[in-house]
């Protein structure tokens, strides 16, 4: 079975493969008022607004990175996505079953709850603690002391009973809780896209009242709409936007507070109590305080939205261009100080780390051995000796299979990183004079990528293959 294997606080653990969607660097988190303290926020992945879990910290230990530091990896658990906070994602592994044992107490370390493990391994001669993934997410979050002014929660445990009662009253639904001017509503999670903080916002002349202005999110331009004045109030007040989409229609709102995630049952929406058309219900929430629940329907009604429809004109354009923009997906790596990448058509697999085999009579000067992968012999190149970098063997250190069908090698290289998709314009070719083994350079987060060229690396080695 196939296991990625995460750093926290100098302890390495085991994530199952089939559950880990990507790995990536850290992004820009909303915070969640009253979450438990493992609780980071909200963070926008992928335009999918999700929860992220300091890991270190609901394993039991103290927080010792920053917000900004480490890497996310998001995960399903138990049918929903999270973001596990990390301190490194290390690579992925290929262990036995039968290699993996019952957890003994004496190696569970100090703070961490049994039932989050479901085994243990050896890899390096490091134990390894293989985490249950069902256990880690927000329907194992328990809720907070009753006694907290203006609870707030992120999701139940739900009791047996509780659990009954739901299957006799459909089930669970999470929504998004905000207040704005005084008033919490309900928000579908299916409709939430992002929350983001509330900066600049440019006045549009003679747009409708309920329009404050157009802002920009995520290098979108989006309008911005007063909740407070939709809901039919004089002002409206508030530092966050909340990203909503209607059908084809997205926009932000101001709001002032994000009260969190609160999954609650479809049965407590009372319609009977709602006599306004923008709202499709209450919610009882905490201390029997009603939530009114947003009707998108009413609220962003056909006729509002074609009002709306001349403000989003440059909008429109511009995702229509964005959609056309060819891209390019790349597996980045590094190989010494450079940040490298391969595309992904190219890629095989990733593998760990292990000895390499030499080739009879030294197997010429390019080629640097041979090793057996899932039964097939393939030959290694080093990627650290190719680019003149320091060819040491760290943990980190793996092979990245690359190549067609019937010509795949095996490359070495210090650290394999993780998946990105670059617009093809991005990418500015290179001539071999002046990179021998680099095809293109990419432009990524403010930094250079080296698009390797896995012909010119390989073209003589496989002349030496044939002798």
């Amino acid at each position: 079975m196939e296991i990625n294997i995460i750093l926290l606080n100098g302890n390495h653990y085991g994530l199952p493969t089939e559950t880990v969607q990507e790995v990536c660097d850290t992004v820009s988190i909303t915070p969640l008022p009253f979450s438990p303290e493992y609780v980071d926020g909200l963070v926008n992945i992928g335009g999918l607004v999700i929860v992220q879990i300091d890991l270190t910290v609901q394993l039991g230990g103290t927080p010792t990175r920053k917000l900004e530091s480490g890497q996310l990896v998001i995960v399903q658990s138990a049918g929903e996505t999270i973001a596990l906070h990390v301190d490194q994602a290390l690579l992925m592994v290929n262990v036995s079953e039968d290699e993996i044992h019952s957890v003994q107490v004496n190696e569970i370390p100090d703070g961490v709850e049994a039932n989050l493990l479901t085994g243990v391994f050896k890899w390096k001669d490091q134990s390894v603690l293989y985490l249950d993934v069902d256990q880690l997410g927000l329907k194992t979050i328990a809720p907070l002391a009753s006694d907290l002014e203006n609870n707030g929660v992120v999701a139940t445990t739900e009791t047996e009973s509780a659990v009954n009662e739901n299957h006799k009253n459909d089930s669970l639904v999470s929504y998004l809780v905000v207040e704005s001017c005084g008033e919490r509503y309900a928000l579908d999670m299916e409709r939430v896209c992002s929350v983001e903080d509330l900066e600049v916002i440019t006045a549009l002349p003679l747009a409708p009242p309920e329009v404050v202005g157009m802002t920009y999110s995520h290098k979108s331009p989006v309008l911005v709409l007063g909740l407070g004045l939709l809901m039919g109030q004089r002002v409206n007040i508030g530092s966050k936007l909340v990203i909503v989409q209607h059908q084809d229609f997205r926009c932000a709102l101001i709001v002032e507070h994000i009260h969190g995630i609160q999954r609650l049952a479809c049965h407590e929406n009372h319609e009977v109590l709602a006599n306004d058309g923008e709202l499709g219900g209450y919610l009882l929430g905490e201390e029997k305080r009603l939530i009114g629940v947003l009707n998108f329907d009413v609220l962003f009604s056909s006729q509002r939205i074609q009002s709306l429809r001349r403000f989003l004109v440059d909008d429109h354009h511009l995702r229509t261009r964005k959609d056309k923009i060819p891209t390019c997906r790349l597996l980045t790596f590094s190989v010494g100080d450079e940040r490298c990448a391969l595309p992904l058509a190219l890629v095989n697999r990733v593998v760990e780390y292990c000895h390499v085999k030499p080739l009879p009579e030294g197997g010429g000067q390019h080629l640097h051995g041979a090793i057996q992968i899932h039964g097939d012999i393939l030959p290694v190149v080093d990627l650290r000796v190719q680019m003149d970098s320091d060819p040491k063997i760290t943990a980190l250190t793996a092979y990245v299979v690359a190549g067609e069908e019937d010509n795949r090698w095996a490359l070495v290289v210090d650290q394999v990183n993780r998946v990105v998709e670059i617009p093809e314009k991005d990418l500015e070719p290179t001539s071999f004079n002046e990179q021998q083994y680099v095809e293109a350079i990419g432009r990524m987060s403010g930094g250079l990528l080296n698009v390797i060229n896995l012909e010119a690396i390989t073209a003589s080695m496989a002349t030496e293959c044939r002798r």
